[in-house]
């Protein structure tokens, strides 16, 4: 009898060498950039670290288009504003008073649990303004009386997978609609409100609230946070930065209701929130606004932007803004049209760069029919103090007015979380 050879059949494996890695990769990447963010941290923990090597670019650059701006809906934000300018006109004709803003501070927090020692010395140290922490149920209360004629506003707020993205939307909902100081819970007051050098145009001496006329004619006070036009693409990556320079919205000062610069900026957030929604469908929307997104759709980046183009809309093209900014291009050629050639005339970084004192533009500086409302813009080193760029100066830097603990909590991701 021949014996017959006898085939045992291992069981085919469910996945290949290949298709586990592929699989591990994939988890690893869920777990350290995807999962919900990680626990609270003290703020400013690993502010000892070297900053990354300064590497720089022999060409600045002071202007950067947002892709959101490549095909806007201006019929939209066109309607929009319409909208808006239309409440605005209603609550003062109601009002019978000025735009001028009461003395109060604003924070946002999900509720008084949240709140930490910072705000609760922003607090203390201000006792001459009135203070008021918005949470989440506030803030659909204030979307729901003060703005219903605009249900959008609370649609999109509401959407938005992420408490930063309210966050940002509400600050400037909140300085628009009634003006005064708006801060972060993190950040610190190195002064009180009235004692900052800086904003003593707006205090001293102290103004009648009834007479319009003895206020600088600024509806809105911003500071810059990142000042490095040099800056090169590696050194942008080493910082998560999406541009080279920007302006601070964790701290913003509106001396006046209804700021038109503001006004542009929540347009703007509505407008991209709508389109970035309408290219990203999915199951799972929080995945769709990583960090860069953000910065763009409702951070510091559509912020600046929108400041930027208001200014380049409002002033006469003889401004001394849009000279610099002209003059800052020559051998640049960033704003020389694809189209026509010519250069297009208009603000860019350039006047902000390296500011050493605030520079203010007066509502009035605009053509006629056009409104900007008025700015200011303060130095690094008066509320973006303690980073380690931009020659920001340190915490205890004489002009220093707040110091943002840069927590960066919505940022830190599980990774940066456990390895620092």
């Amino acid at each position: 009898m021949s014996l017959r050879r006898i085939r045992v059949h291992a069981p085919r494996c469910l996945f290949t060498r290949r298709g586990s890695c592929i699989i591990f990769i994939i988890f690893i990447w869920l777990l350290f950039y995807h999962l919900p963010a990680p626990p609270s941290t003290q703020n400013n923990t690993r502010a000892d670290r070297p900053p990354p090597e300064h590497r720089v670019e022999d060409t600045p650059r002071f202007i950067y288009r947002s892709p959101f701006r490549n095909n806007p809906d201006v019929q939209y934000e066109k309607q929009l504003s319409n909208a808006l300018e239309k409440i605005e006109k209603a609550v003062l004709a109601q009002s019978q008073e000025n735009n001028i803003s009461e003395d109060r501070i604003w924070q946002i927090a999900k509720n008084e649990k949240h709140r930490g020692d910072d705000s609760i010395m922003f607090e203390g140290k201000n006792k001459e303004w009135e203070y008021t922490l918005v949470t989440d149920k506030k803030a659909i209360e204030f979307m729901a009386n003060e703005l219903s004629a605009i249900p959008e506003i609370a649609i999109i707020y509401k959407s938005y997978p992420h408490n930063v993205l309210r966050a940002d939307l509400l600050r400037y909902l909140l300085l628009w609609y009634h003006g005064g100081f708006y801060a972060d819970i993190d950040v610190f007051p190195a002064r009180t409100i009235k004692t900052c050098p800086a904003l003593e145009p707006f205090f001293s001496p102290t103004p009648d609230k009834n007479t319009q006329d003895t206020y600088p004619d600024v509806s809105l006070v911003v500071g810059i946070e990142v000042d490095e036009p040099y800056a090169s693409p590696q050194f942008m990556r080493d910082w998560h930065w999406t541009r080279s320079y920007g302006l601070i919205q964790y701290t913003m000062y509106a001396p006046r209701r209804f700021s038109p610069l503001l006004r542009e900026t929540i347009v703007r957030v509505l407008a991209h929130t709508r389109q970035y929604n309408s290219e990203h469908v999915g199951f799972f929307p929080s995945l769709a606004y990583d960090e860069k997104t953000i910065l763009g759709v409702t951070g510091p980046d559509i912020f600046t932007d929108a400041i930027l183009e208001t200014l380049s809309s409002s002033l006469p093209l003889t401004h001394p803004f849009i000279q610099q900014s002209v003059d800052a291009d020559a051998d640049i050629g960033d704003l020389i049209s694809p189209v026509t050639g010519e250069v297009q005339k208009r603000v860019t970084w350039a006047p902000f760069h390296r500011l050493r004192d605030p520079v203010c533009i007066q509502a009035g500086e605009a053509v006629p029919n056009k409104s900007m409302g008025g700015l200011c813009v303060l130095p690094i080193s008066i509320w973006g103090n303690g980073q380690r760029h931009s020659q920001a100066g340190g915490f205890n830097h004489p002009k220093a007015c707040v110091n943002h603990r840069f927590g960066r909590t919505w940022k830190k991701g599980w990774w940066e979380y456990i390895f620092g």
